[in-house]
């Protein structure tokens, strides 16, 4: 029993070693400032809260004792707040953007962030490699990673993701919405487009409930089908490369000779706006909500 009991505390020792939560920032921000989250390794999680005042933590996360120390510094430009991650690779950090040298990266523990952010802030949250994850926050939300999936859930504004290989989700958007993929799926809904995504190697899955102005959309994947739902008023013209048989339409469109064996070109309604979608190898899909 006693063996037992040191081994667990060594054990528990250990654990607490190897996880240490510390506060890295807390204090009021303004409706409309940036909040910036610069993570060279971790996870990046990010809810709404109520009041002003935002709120950051960080859990280092480390296997072996030789695992530098990362650090935490805060910077101010005006309003805004930039939070870093600095490793002994960084070489800067600030609110342009995050720069770092090469190297076996094994030797780098991991940083997970906990962000409590306020309604109206802005929030731009990248990591060099993990996730991130944002929930029902961010004024407009600029979310990106290395090598890891990106999720956003619930932004009250224009929302930029994107992922060097890994799926990348953005759902229930207010706004605006640009999604890229070095190598994963893409899926989107919004209450407002437009919408742009591409990605390497994946599907692409976009709704979009309504459209805004009258800018050009893209769609885009070396490999994977491609289905877009628009709003039933949609006048667009429509510019599609892939298999002519893999292309498919809700929509009334008027191709004239604009179509070949791989292409596909024509009008919806009156064609005020441009939309381009491209697949290596699958279908083509126009949908209508």
């Amino acid at each position: 029993m006693i063996k037992r009991s040191a081994a667990l505390a060594l054990l528990l020792a250990a654990s607490a070693a190897g996880a240490q939560e510390v506060p890295v920032f807390s204090g009021r921000m303004q409706s409309g400032a940036w909040l910036r989250i610069r993570n060279y390794k971790g996870d990046i999680r990010v809810i709404e809260t109520s009041g002003s005042t935002v709120t950051v933590n960080a859990r280092r996360r480390f296997e072996r004792r030789e695992y530098d120390e990362t650090k935490f510094e805060v910077k101010r430009d005006g309003d805004n707040v930039t939070v870093c991650a600095i490793t002994e690779r960084t070489r800067r950090c600030d609110e342009e953007g995050y720069d770092s040298r090469g190297g076996d990266d094994r030797s780098v523990g991991r940083s997970d962030f906990t962000v409590s952010l306020p309604r109206g802030v802005k929030l731009l949250a990248s990591t060099g490699n993990g996730e991130v994850d944002v929930q029902n926050a961010g004024a407009e939300v600029r979310a990106s990673s290395g090598n890891g999936e990106v999720n956003v859930n619930g932004a009250r504004g224009r929302v930029s993701a994107s992922s060097g290989n890994g799926d990348v989700s953005v759902d229930r958007a207010d706004g605006d919405v640009e999604v890229s993929s070095g190598n994963g799926d893409i899926r989107v809904t919004t209450s407002k487009g437009p919408v742009s995504a591409s990605t390497g190697n994946g599907g692409i899955d976009v709704s979009m409930s309504s459209l805004s102005g009258s800018g050009d959309m893209e769609f885009s994947t070396g490999n994977g089908t491609i289905t877009v739902a628009f709003p039933s008023n949609l006048s667009a013209t429509i510019e599609a490369s892939g298999s002519y048989k893999g292309f498919e339409t809700d929509f009334p469109i008027n191709m004239g000779r604009g179509f070949s064996g791989n292409r596909v070109r024509g009008t919806i309604g009156s064609g005020a706006r441009r939309i381009r979608l491209s697949t290596g190898n699958g279908q083509i899909r126009l949908r209508k909500i």
